[in-house]
């Protein structure tokens, strides 16, 4: 049975970024809503992204595809995305495609805001 997935959207003025929590399954079904919520960031000018997936249940090639194009959209506008919280499933699926050092992971959004805080690199604009 799959997991419905929700996405809540939280900035961060201090650090410059929105955090994008992730909960539940990202297939073919579900990853247009991460995208369209990436997308929708960044078309309103938030272009540094944290993406929380601490709480992904499930994610197929559709998904992998859907965090792939946010990374490029979001360096494509001049920022970054990061990934906070890559555990279990997640984790064992960035490895086994060997696209865990692709992207930049954090332990937790701490951490993501922290790089953030401490001077990642800003967007242009």
């Amino acid at each position: 049975m799959s997991r419905d997935l929700v996405i809540h959207v939280t900035h961060h003025e201090e650090a410059g970024c929105a955090v994008l929590t992730v909960e539940g399954d990202i297939d073919r079904n579900t990853s247009p809503l991460l995208r369209e919520a990436v997308r929708g960031l960044v078309s309103g000018g938030n272009v540094r992204i944290v993406l929380d997936v601490a709480e992904i249940t499930f994610c197929d090639s559709n998904g992998l595809r859907t965090f792939l194009s946010g990374m490029a959209l979001t360096f494509d506008a001049g920022g970054w995305l990061r990934l906070a919280g890559a555990q279990g499933h997640f984790e064992r699926l960035l490895r086994m495609t060997d696209l865990y050092s692709f992207f930049s992971i954090d332990a937790d959004v701490v951490g993501s805001l922290k790089y953030a805080s401490d001077g990642g690199p800003q967007a242009s604009g």
